[in-house]
């Protein structure tokens, strides 16, 4: 018996080593030059599928399969310049793209890197196509390179604005939580744009709804600041009257009420928002409760610097997903930054960078979060922008990393999705296409309005200064 058990024993052991030899084998042919990749989400060389749901305004989803990364067309988006050809169908395996295999890097990486060699010449994309004789040519508009500098001082960028302010002009383009797509046809700075936007702001309708309330409210005070229009105020007002009434131990719940399933009644992710309205709403002239303001910009300060902005009315979390709402918080310190008699010398100039600087430092863990993490790649690459005349390095390493992230989620139409963003890159999903936009046109030079007719900042008073 005890000879049965060792033979048993040793083939286990010669098994065992041959497929550790085979492991090693495997290693040692490893796709990547780099051990470890800049993003979490790097596709994994070992699986056997994986999506890139989008490559850019080309028009087709790639599915990744063995042996890494073979790449195989998914589906082809009906109008865009992929479906023009009439030649692309999903299940075509693709041997090359302009000549090139995926080698070496994060295949995301190569994908944008070619995407942005092609608009930058001919706007060609040749896809030479297993079993067929010839590589089926796709066209692209050609938009030139980004020059060093962008979004700003390019060219490109200013393209692509421009798509996308045409995009969110159409009728309906922005529903759902749309309001945010009315904060980036602002940004552009054009009277057509505006235009819009302050038909919008005449009729949008005061919500009890804090996600609305931040999303919307935003835009809204934005448009008043750029025009001075008194009938927009009105309607602030309103709005400002919906955020007091709503509110809960000094921040919101997701859906307006105080709700205790979740975030024992908070929910950051909407609330902090409103926070922001709240203080433009004060510098539009608005009557906004004292008890309202000040509880409320107490309430979010205390997370700043010192953690992570949390899911509800929690501690700071310890961590680096926070699904943007450090960046959220950012822009609600900037705001209270600008209100303050100590402007960048306040505590909430300190607090403002703070959560901004979380940004750059979290870049990894990018698509990370709850919901799949998508909306965290808004604020977060918004609130770089921030950083720009403090941090420029830090800006500079930070856009350049993702603009290949920022191309594959551009669609045909103008618009964007969110690549890898799971829910918040669906099909029929227009306030997160204007969302992630929006961190072309929050460039730093758009961080503040031109306040032309509207009245004299009111400043907010010494109580609302934070605890130290």
């Amino acid at each position: 018996m005890r000879d049965a058990t060792s033979i048993l024993i040793r083939h286990s052991l010669v098994y065992v080593l041959a497929f550790a030899g085979a492991l090693t084998t495997a290693a040692g042919e490893t796709f990547y030059k780099k051990t470890n990749g800049l993003f979490s989400t790097r596709p994994s060389e070992t699986k056997s599928l994986q999506t890139i749901a989008r490559f850019g305004p080309v028009g087709i989803g790639i599915e990744l399969r063995q042996p890494a990364f073979t790449m195989q067309i998914k589906n082809v988006e009906e109008g865009s310049p992929a479906a023009a050809t009439g030649k692309l169908k999903k299940g075509q395996i693709i041997e090359t793209i302009n000549g090139e295999t995926l080698a070496d890097i994060d295949p995301r990486i190569q994908l944008g890197n070619i995407l942005a060699a092609a608009e930058a010449a001919d706007g060609l994309i040749k896809f030479a196509i297993k079993g067929e004789a010839e590589a089926v040519t796709v066209t692209v508009p050609v938009l030139g390179a980004y020059s060093k500098t962008w979004p700003l001082n390019c060219p490109k960028s200013d393209q692509i604005v421009r798509q996308v302010a045409d995009y969110l002009s159409q009728p309906k383009s922005t529903e759902g939580l749309g309001g945010i797509g009315m904060l980036f046809l602002l940004s552009t700075g054009e009277d057509k744009d505006l235009e819009i936007v302050r038909n919008w702001a005449h009729k949008a309708p005061a919500h009890s709804y804090p996600w609305y309330l931040g999303y919307s409210g935003i835009p809204l005070t934005e448009c008043y600041l750029r025009t001075g229009d008194p009938e927009i105020l009105a309607n602030i007002q309103k709005w400002v009257d919906s955020a007091a009434k709503t509110q809960h131990n000094d921040a919101w719940a997701g859906r307006g009420s105080a709700l205790t399933g979740y975030g024992s009644g908070h929910l950051n992710a909407s609330g902090t928002h409103v926070v922001t309205f709240l203080l433009l709403a004060k510098e539009c002239g608005a009557d906004v409760p004292d008890h309202t303001l000040h509880g409320a910009l107490r309430h979010f300060y205390r997370y700043a610097g010192r953690g992570s902005n949390p899911y509800g009315d929690d501690r700071p979390e310890i961590g680096f997903v926070d699904n943007g709402k450090n960046g959220k918080l950012a822009f609600a310190m900037a705001a209270a930054a600008a209100l303050t008699p100590d402007g960048e010398n306040s505590l909430y100039a300190k607090a403002r960078d703070l959560c901004a600087m979380q940004s750059f430092y979290s870049t990894t863990f990018m698509l990370h979060g709850h919901t799949g993490g998508g909306i965290g790649e808004i604020w977060r690459s918004a609130a770089m922008g921030l950083l720009y005349e403090k941090k420029p390095a830090q800006y500079r390493d930070f856009m350049d990393n993702r603009q290949w992230h920022y191309d594959l989620s551009r669609r045909f139409d103008g618009s964007f999705g969110i690549l890898g963003g799971a829910g918040y890159d669906k099909e029929l999903s227009p306030m997160i296409r204007a969302c992630l936009s929006s961190v072309v046109s929050m460039a730093p030079s758009n961080q503040a309005t031109t306040k032309s007719g509207a009245p004299c900042t009111i400043r907010i008073t010494a109580s609302a200064s934070p605890p130290r």
